[in-house]
């Protein structure tokens, strides 16, 4: 088992079981929406000002070159704005698993909205357990 930690949020990996549960998405407990994101610029495509603003939000685990490569991800794989609704959930860095990070994603911005943001965010996961 593995813990990463992705944007001042750790992520338990264990092996290929846990890459797959992750990227199931939350399709979840909560109706209703929470508080609105903005996607922000695409994935792939975030201004400087986005990706200095995403690394100084996530404090770091230790290790600048797979911080590199967990920052990377997330800027190729989600928006900026859904990004940092993922950093905004676990500002701490407490949550321990992919399931729980998803879950609490749609707790705090609805069925809707915390879907799309975990689409996302499999992704994300998918992208550091291949090549971080």
């Amino acid at each position: 088992m593995e813990c990463i930690k992705a944007r001042g949020t750790r992520l338990l990996l264990a092996g290929p079981l846990a890459l797959a549960a992750a990227a199931l998405t939350v399709t979840a407990c909560s109706s209703g929406g929470g508080p609105s994101v903005t996607p922000g610029s695409a994935p792939g495509h975030w201004t400087a000002a986005e990706v200095s603003k995403f690394v100084a939000s996530g404090g770091s685990a230790g290790d600048a070159s797979r911080d590199s490569c967990v920052e990377g991800a997330f800027e190729r794989d989600m928006s900026y704005g859904y990004a940092m609704a993922v950093v905004a959930v676990d500002p701490q860095g407490t949550i321990s698993s992919a399931t729980q990070l998803e879950s609490t994603v749609v707790g705090k911005y609805g069925a809707t909205t915390g879907a799309a943001i975990n689409a996302q965010l499999a992704k994300v996961i998918e992208d550091v357990g291949a090549n971080c």
